[in-house]
Formats: C-alpha cells, sequence, structure tokens
C-alpha cells in the first residue's frame, strides 16, 4: 500500500472496509495527522480476507506487547534478508511502492495522495481532486506492477473463479 510502518502496524479492523475495498486511517495514527483514505488493491484485499480469517483480534496485525499491535517488523525483515540475501527496511518498501508507481507513469499528485504525502504549495495541486476510484486505479496498477516483478500469477486451473466484490 505504501504506507508509513506506523500506520500498517496500528490498523485496526474497524478502519477496514471490506466491501467497499477502503482502508480508513484516522488523522490520529497519520504523521501528517489528517485522515486518509486508500482503496485497497485485489492483492491487498485478499491478504486482509486471509487476515481476518485467522481471528478476531482488534489489531490487523496483532502482537503480545503493550501496544497490542506489532512495534517492530525486524525480526520478519531479518528473514527476508535471509531468504533473498536482500537486507530491507520497512522504509524501503514505501520507496519501492513510490518508484514503481513513478516509472508507471501515475501522476505525482496521485503518488502523493497514495502515500499521504503533502502537495505542497503548489496552486495547481489544489484544484485536482483525488477520488478514491481514480486511487483506487493508480493503487491497482501499482499492485499489478509488483506482482509481475515477483512473479506472481493467478491459480490456474478450470476449478478457480473469480470472486467478485
Amino acid at each position: 500500500t505504501g504506507l508509513r510502518l506506523s500506520e500498517s502496524a496500528s490498523l485496526r479492523w474497524e478502519d477496514i472496509d471490506l466491501i467497499q475495498r477502503i482502508i480508513k486511517l484516522p488523522a490520529a495514527i497519520t504523521k501528517a495527522k489528517r485522515p486518509l483514505s486508500l482503496p485497497m488493491s485485489d492483492f491487498v484485499r485478499d491478504l486482509l480476507v486471509a487476515r481476518r480469517a485467522i481471528g478476531n483480534a482488534v489489531f490487523v496485525f496483532p502482537a503480545p506487547g503493550k501496544a497490542g499491535h506489532i512495534v517492530d517488523p525486524s525480526f520478519s525483515l531479518k528473514a527476508v534478508a535471509e531468504a533473498s540475501g536482500i537486507k530491507v527496511s520497512a522504509h524501503d518498501l514505501r520507496r519501492t511502492y513510490v518508484t514503481i508507481a513513478d516509472s508507471m507513469d501515475i501522476s505525482p499528485m496521485a503518488i502523493k495522495a497514495l502515500v499521504n504525502h503533502a502537495v505542497g504549495s503548489d496552486v495547481t495541486s489544489g484544484y485536482a481532486i483525488m477520488s478514491i476510484e481514480r486511487l483506487r486505479e493508480a493503487a491497482q496498477r501499482v499492485c499489478d506492477k509488483m506482482k509481475e516483478l515477483c512473479g506472481i500469477t493467478a491459480p490456474a486451473g478450470e476449478n478457480v473463479a473469480k470472486l467478485k466484490g
């Protein structure tokens, strides 16, 4: 999604709308202290549906500890580094999202909206309205490119049907 670590780690199920396919971040958890509504790509929705089936915690990514959710993903990122030989940080993943979006010629204003960056003092950017559907198309394009780069394909076979929603 391009979310910051703190934003994604503290996501609550009440902020997830699987029907409308929207992640709604309250201002209190965003760095910019402004609310953010993000469309889910098909891949993100599928992952969240699978996570929801695992349990009924308050947080999307629950963990033992004072916060009640993951705080430091270094253990998981270390496992990725050991398996792939590539050391990566949570912020590297955010930079990768932005880089892929830029390489797909998604407008800079749409990229800023997707990652909740300030649009700056450019007068023109104040006129552009970023609808959730416009952002959904951009988010899906980034997702599709990431799936391509990772070699993720839809399962083949006649017993597989694409679900609506």
